[in-house]
């Protein structure tokens, strides 16, 4: 996970919203939905130590499943 977060805030953002794109089923359009979510996380992470932090404690919103078939 150090890794993943390791350099520039503004990269680690972009890497973080793209899998959440990603997660998401890769849908058309609306890319600053990730981009906020992604800062939502993050700002929660900072709030915690960082041992407490995995990908899988992540949470959509209730409008934005990992998949949504088209």
């Amino acid at each position: 996970m150090k890794d993943f977060f390791a350099g520039d805030l503004h990269d680690a953002t972009e890497r973080l919203a793209y899998i959440y794109w990603e997660r998401r089923g890769r849908p058309t359009g609306s890319p600053e939905i990730d981009w906020f979510q992604v800062e939502k996380d993050l700002a929660r992470i900072r709030e915690h130590s960082e041992r407490d932090f995995s990908l899988g404690s992540l949470r959509f919103g209730p409008d934005e499943g990992p998949f949504r078939p088209g």
